[in-house]
Formats: structure tokens, sequence, C-alpha cells
């Protein structure tokens, strides 16, 4: 089903670290809904394990999946629509009506736990205004791109770009095709899914895009340090949180003493972990800016004397050129010449020219 031409472009974009065989189906074959279940995914799939690249599948059985069981009763339901408007969080509710069951159990995950998911759905189905910030995006999994149209709308989305996929340069896609690599990144992935809040979600893709999406010649550890930086953006956000509730918590106690003195240090504490965490932002920037900066200048100086051969080649190209044309141009100037020398005696005369004088 592969033709030669495509199989040249699979391994070509296996070896720059594009190794989702979803995603090159989609590239090769020019769409974007391809599933892994396509005929087209799977004749890729098979051209990478008969060469190698991929190891087969191992065959399971048909697996019977159990409906989820649900853990609220009606007066835990009632429980929940009558403090959830107090300010409570789902976690903090799923401690209290499953406290009998969870407080033997040591170094639980309380958002890994049925309990706590039957919480969180019942408020964001019911109360979705009061869900709180900090819980908004629990158990929300990253859904790993897999086409050039889904890199290119985020691109566009926060990037400021007007990017068209039928009228894109072979750089911007190629940009694109190494965003989807960034982006398919275990260490990307794992981050994205370790926060709790929607809204940190969202910036630290959206930072991580805007950081790397027109660079596609970054390295392994590269990547990482863009991964650091983000997760320093969403530390930085977090602690400004942080610090305007300490601030709101200093307006309303200004008159008790001991109590402003004790914000005040915390407020002190907070400014300089805020401070510090810019700063560490600024040195990965410089650092991943620097190091790039002279790579590229290396591979400039490298190709150098391509691109000079490349333009005296073209220079070569118009001179020869430039000759055809004044050869063709002589031939013709002789061809009228032929044309008066055949002429009678007589109208030579008149004209008083010869075929030297013409040419």
């Amino acid at each position: 089903m592969l033709t030669e031409e495509q199989k040249v472009f699979i391994n070509k974009k296996f070896e720059e670290g594009l190794n989702d065989y979803i995603v090159l189906a989609n590239l090769v074959f020019k769409k974007e809904n391809l599933t892994g279940r396509s005929k087209e995914a799977r004749a890729i799939r098979d051209y990478l394990v008969g060469i190698g690249h991929l190891q087969k599948p191992q065959k399971k059985g048909k697996r019977i999946y159990a409906p989820a069981k649900e853990n609220l009763g009606d007066a835990q339901k009632e429980f929940i629509d009558q403090n959830i408007q107090s300010g409570m969080s789902p976690k903090q509710i799923t401690e209290l009506l499953f406290n009998d069951k969870f407080q033997s159990i040591s170094n639980l995950n309380l958002f890994a736990t049925a309990e706590y998911r039957s919480v969180h759905k019942y408020v964001k189905e019911k109360y979705p205004q009061f869900l709180v910030d900090n819980e908004s995006g629990v158990n929300q999994k990253y859904s790993v791109p897999r086409s050039i149209k889904t890199v290119l709308n985020k691109v566009n989305k926060w990037c400021g770009q007007f990017l068209n996929e039928d009228k894109m340069s072979l750089q911007n896609r190629k940009c694109l095709e190494k965003l989807l690599v960034y982006l398919g990144s275990p260490r990307f992935v794992a981050n994205y899914d370790s926060y709790t809040s929607s809204n940190d979600k969202d910036l630290f893709e959206a930072e991580f895009v805007r950081s790397v999406w027109d660079k596609p010649d970054l390295t392994i550890d590269e990547i990482n340090l863009y991964i650091n930086v983000c997760m320093d953006y969403i530390n930085l956000r977090q602690i400004d949180i942080k610090k305007n509730k300490v601030n709101e918590m200093f307006n309303e106690t200004q008159e008790q003493n001991d109590l402003t003195i004790r914000l005040t240090e915390i407020l002190k504490t907070i400014s300089e972990e805020y401070n510090q965490c810019a700063k560490r932002i600024d040195q990965s920037i410089q650092k991943l800016n620097g190091e790039r900066s002279k790579r590229v200048e290396r591979y400039n100086q490298k190709n150098a004397s391509i691109i000079n051969l490349v333009e005296l080649f073209q220079d070569e190209k118009e001179r020869k050129m430039m000759i055809q044309i004044a050869d063709m141009q002589k031939q013709a100037v002789e061809a009228e010449a032929d044309k008066l020398e055949n002429m009678s005696s007589w109208k030579a005369r008149i004209l008083g020219i010869s075929k030297e004088d013409a040419i």
C-alpha cells in the first residue's frame, strides 16, 4: 500500500524523532482525522514493525469493562448541596464524607480514588460556578495532538500567527511537524497531567508552544529546559495568588499587631520566593538563547560554502543564459542580412548597403 516515496518520507520523519505512527499517517496521507484503526495508520505501523522501528503489538483477549460504580447516595448528595456554596472544595467534601474509610490509609492519593471522582463529577455538573480553580482540572489528561491542523490552531491561538495550512511555507510546516514531536514529550505530558487547575494546564501548554514552535532544531536537553521555564511560569502565578491572599488578610487585620507582624514576615518570604523564581526564568532563557544562537551560527558557517556555491551556480547559469540570448539575436540579424543579399542587385544598389554593413 505504501509507495517508495512514502517509505522514504516515513524513514526521514522517524529519524527526526517522530515515532507516532498515527501522526505519521496523517502527515503521509495529508489527512486530519486518521485513527489507530484506520487502514493507513495500520499500514504505516506494519511497515515500522517490519523494519524493526516498532515492536509488534501483543494480542490480548477481549476486555469487558464494567460500568463505573456510583459512590454517592442521596444523603451524601444532600450534604454537598448544603456545603458547596460555603467555599468547600471537592477534596474537603470527600474527606468529610468518607473519613471513616480513608483515615486508616497512609500516603493516600485522594484525587485518584473513585469517591473523589464521584464528588468532583457531581460538583462539576451541578455547581460548576463553585468549583475551585485548584481542582478544576483534576484527572484531566493531556490529549497529545496528532495532526498538523491541531498544532496550527494552537500556534495561531497563542502565538498571534495567522498560518494557513494550504498556504504555508516549507519552513513553517517543518516547525509544526517538530512541534508535534515536542508536545508528545513524556516529561511535558507528565507535567501537564500533574497540575490540578485547568488554568495552570492551559498556561503551561500555551507558554511551551509560544517558546518552542518556531525552533525546529532543539535538543532534548533544551526541550527539558523550556519545560522547566514553563513550570516556573506556573510557580509565579501560584506565588502571586498566595501573595494576594496574604495581602487581603493583612488589610483585614491591621489592628492586630501580633498577626500583622507575622503576616509581614510571610509577605517578605513570598516576595523573595517570587523574585528568585523570576530570576531563575531569566537565567534559563538567557542560557537557552545563548546556546542556540551559537549552534545556529556554527550551522550557518558550516553551510556558508554550500550557499556560496549555489549563488555562483546561479550566477554562472544566468551568464550562460545571457550569452545564449545574444547568440540567438546575432543569428536572427545574420538571417535578415542573408535575405538582403539575395535581393536583386538594383535593390541592393538602391539600399546602398552590403551584408557586412547590415550586420
